[in-house]
Parts: C-alpha cells; structure tokens; sequence
C-alpha cells in the first residue's frame, strides 16, 4: 500500500516544499555564469508529498551440503562423526530435517536480517548463514580399492616382486661379450675363448644368472602405494551442511506516480535505505486464532519506508519543463538540456579557437568553458569528471562537442612553442646522432662486445633522444599553459598533438640514417641485414 500525504499545488513561495526548494537552489547554481540567469530558473507549479511504501519480507529454510573426501583418517575439529558413509547420508538428512521442523530457526534469521543495512528493506533471494544451525559431518572407512591393505598387487610383476631379465629372457647366461658367441679366442684363433671356455654363453651380467630382476615398478616390494587412500588404508568423507534462510522481499505499492517509480527503478527498491527514505521493520501482526506456522515461507517482517517526491513544473526561460525530485537526496529526473542554447555562442566562440580562428580567451567568459579548461588541463578532460560538474543542463553530445574544441584550441594556442621545440629536438638528436655514428664512437664503444649488447647501447641511445625530446616538448607546453592560466592545476603530462608525434618520428628516422650512413657499421647491425 502507500500512504501520501500531499502538499498543496502552489505557485507562490517555496515553504513547506523542501525537494522543491533544493532542486531550484542547484539548478540555480548551475545556471550562475552560463549565459541564463538563475531568476529565469522558476517553478510555475508545485506537488510535493510523503509516500509511504510497505514491504513484506518472507524467509524459507535454508541447507545446503557441501562433499569432501580425502585420503586417511578424520581432519580438523568439531566434526560430528559416524561409523560408516550410510550413517553419514542418514546424520545428514536427519540434522536438515530437524532444522526445517524446529522453529527457532526463524527468529535466529530475523535477527540476521535485521542487522543488515535498512534492516533487510529489499532483499531478495538472498542468504543468511546460520554457524550455529550448521554443522559437518565425517566418517571414515577401509578403503575399496586396497581392502585396507595400503598396497595395491603390482600390475607389472604380478605381485612376484621380480620380472624376467629382459638381457638373457630368464636363461640366466647371455653370448659371450667376449667372443660374440662364436666360442673362439678373438686374440688368438683355433683357440677357446677364455671367458665362455668354447661353450659361446657367459653367466648374464644383468641378473647374476638369476634369470630375472627386481620389479623396476615396486622395487621388489610386491606392490605400490595405493592412490586412492595415498596409502593409508582409508578414506574419510566429509559433508558439511550449512543452514541458514532465503529472503523473499515482496513491495506493496498502489497508485504511484510514474515519475516515482521511475525513481525506483533507477535507485533501485534495495538502495531506498541508502539515503532516499526512512524505513522502519516490524514484526507482523499476530493472529491469535491462528496455527503457528510451519510451512515457510512466511512473513517475518514488514516495512515502512517514508520518502519524500515531488513534480515540479519548471520554467527555464522560456522553456518549460516537468521535473520529478526523488527522496530525501533530492535525486532529480526530467531536467532538460537546458544550457546547451544559452552556452551556445561561447561553443560557437570555442569552435573558432579550434579552428585558429579566434583567440580561446573570447570563449572563457562562460562558466562551463572554464571548467572544462580546468579539467583538460588537469588531465581529466573527459564525459565522467564534467558530468560530475554538470549532472543536468547539458547534454552529452554538447559535453563531447566542447570537450574536444578545448583540446583543440590550447593545441593551437600551444602550437608555435611546440614546433619550435620540436624542431630544436629533432635538429640538438641529429647532430648527437651525426657525432655519435660518423665519427665511428659509437661502433669503437661497440667494439668487442656481443651483437646483442652492442645493439642494446644504440637503442639505448635512441631512446635517450626521444624521452629527452618528449620531456622537453612536454616542460615546454605546461610551461606557456601554466604562464597564461596560472590559477589553474596542471597535469604534469600534457598533450603533444600531432606536432609531437612527427618530432618522434623524425628522430627514428635520422637515427636510422645516420646508422646506415657511417662507415663504421656496428656488428649487430651486419647480421640483421645478412
């Protein structure tokens, strides 16, 4: 439901409209120094009321689990144990099916909600934990894999703990090493081989005459830890089940003012605590004649949030406006553009400047153009700091328009300082670059050293040049900007425009010159062009 309790319609003086007397004080202030004056500003018509919105919170129990297994016996404290995985599904069931039947759930959830911001005013499908409802369960059992026997019967031997010697294929003696097989002396022919005795078989080096060997997998061992329980002979499961609620906030609110629930969509039901309305909870009304609940969900709680709205039909001049304030904040909806036309011939003005047309001085005279030179020169020239100077009266194609302008006329207002300095970069790195390379220093530095670390000291040197050109051009530019509009703040990185740019590149490409030019070439340089 809501509850409104209007103010009457007015066209006089503001008392008893504080929305309305706050809306006109900032767009007043905004329209100060902006080419329209703050009285043109009025209200033709006021309706301004207190709405009281109602909300119903309702809960429902709340348990999830969460499963965890791990190799051994039980880790960590306060688990409630059971003797086997079944019992543990049945300990599990039963703890979520008492605290679903047990109903003192409900006021340790209340409690939990209530402590939230706006007391829970808004909340949906959320969740609230319960420690104290909560629990985790274990239970540990003889692994299956093993048996609980820790090893598993290796798959390589069988469980024998040796294989067959793969040298002699379990026949205990190999052909002699010494006379191939052939049973002869190799040092004297027609005459037995001393190691095989003329019988062309030696004992097998490799078992010893065994005929087999060591299981390389188990070691002799007959088996290998069993990876499932890690070898520990058990497995322990975990479950935790963690109790708690769900919220189901329903708003009960009829007959609004389309502006107002634009206001609610835009603040969102959730944020209303948060500086738009006052809200209150309270426990629902008790039936007396009723069962006591059992089958959630149902109401906990219900709210009243009280906040302020108005609808003021505005003249801007000779504009008029209809415009929606919202809550205690006073959050305003429906402001026109309205200084886009009266800024207009200090945008036209600005342009101009851009365009060196005009000296940028003619378009400062406006308020907002001093403000956007603030926030250029301060490295912030972009929609999101201006918007935050100007949250209504202009429109965001216009904030665009005059942000960009700007940037073009302290370029140009920047222009013959940049292109002298750039020139006298370019010109102090070519001949640096001419003593460096032509006088062959550079390669006689190089001499000796490996490619890649003489190829380290030329690049090293051309971005000596071009940081050294880039921080002069820059000092250079916050220099005039700061000498011509000393009270404003200055980023200490300024815009080069294109002027800088081609400095940059014109130093690359004389370093590049000057390389392939002199007769001492460095090594580096020989292998990149093989």
């Amino acid at each position: 439901m809501t509850d409104q309790t209007p103010s009457s319609d007015t066209t006089g003086p503001l008392a008893g409209h504080p929305l309305a007397e706050r809306a006109l004080g900032r767009l007043r202030a905004l329209a100060s120094g902006n080419g329209i004056e703050p009285a043109a500003i009025a209200p033709a018509e006021i309706q301004e009321s207190l709405f009281t919105l109602g909300g119903v919170m309702e809960i429902s129990p709340l348990c999830e689990t969460e499963n965890t297994a791990y190799p051994g016996g039980i880790r960590g404290k306060d688990r409630k144990t059971t003797g086997s995985f079944a019992e543990l599904a049945q300990a599990v069931a039963a703890h979520q099916k008492h605290f679903r039947e047990t109903p003192d759930w409900v006021a340790a959830a209340t409690e939990e909600i209530k402590a939230h911001e706006s007391q829970g005013w808004g909340l949906e499908n959320a969740k609230v934990t319960l420690p104290e409802k909560s629990a985790v369960f274990a239970a540990t059992e003889i692994c299956p894999s093993c048996q609980g026997r820790r090893m598993l019967t290796c798959t390589q031997c069988n469980g024998r703990g040796t294989v067959t010697c793969t040298q002699c294929q379990g026949q205990g003696r190999e052909l002699c090493y010494n006379c191939g097989g052939r049973g002869e002396n190799p040092q004297q022919p027609g005459q037995p081989c001393h190691t095989c005795n003329g019988t062309r078989y030696a004992p097998c080096r490799f078992c010893q005459s065994r005929g087999f060997l060591s299981c390389p997998t188990c070691q002799g061992q007959r088996g290998t830890p069993c990876a499932p329980c890690q070898g520990t002979g058990s497995i322990t499961q975990e479950v935790a089940v963690t109790c708690g609620a769900e919220t189901h906030f329903k708003l009960i609110a009829k007959d609004l003012p389309s502006g107002l629930r634009r206001g609610l969509e835009r603040a969102g039901i959730e944020n209303l605590g948060k500086g738009y309305a006052d809200i209150k909870a309270s426990p629902p009304p008790k039936d007396e004649d009723d069962e006591p609940h059992d089958k959630p969900p149902f109401p906990i709680l219900t709210y009243q949030a009280v906040l302020p709205y108005a609808e003021i039909r505005m003249n801007f001049g000779r504009k008029k406006a209809v415009i929606s304030v919202f809550g205690k904040r006073g959050a305003m909806m429906g402001v026109p553009p309205f200084l886009d036309e009266p800024l207009q011939r200090w945008r036209d003005k600005l342009r101009a400047a851009a365009a060196g047309k005009a000296a940028l001085g003619d378009a400062l005279d406006a308020r907002a153009m001093r403000d956007i030179l603030a926030l250029t020169v301060a490295g912030r020239g972009r929609i999101e700091p201006l918007r935050k100077l100007y949250p209504f009266g202009l429109s965001e194609g216009a904030m665009k328009t005059m942000l960009a302008d700007m940037r073009l006329a302290l370029n140009r207002a920047t222009l013959k300082t940049r292109a002298v300095i750039a020139a006298a970069s370019a010109a102090l790195c070519a001949a640096l670059f001419y003593l460096a390379m032509m006088t062959g220093f550079a390669a006689h530095l190089c001499a000796g050293l490996p490619a890649a670390a003489g190829a380290g000291i030329y690049m090293a040197m051309l971005a000596a040049g071009l940081t050294a050109s880039w921080g002069a051009l820059n000092f250079s530019t916050r220099l005039v900007l700061k000498k011509r509009f000393p009270q404003l703040q200055f980023a200490m990185q300024q815009k080069i425009g294109k002027t800088g740019y081609a400095m940059l590149a014109g130093i690359v490409a004389i370093f590049i010159l000057m390389m392939m030019l002199s007769p001492a070439k460095p090594l580096w340089l020989g292998l990149l062009l093989r």
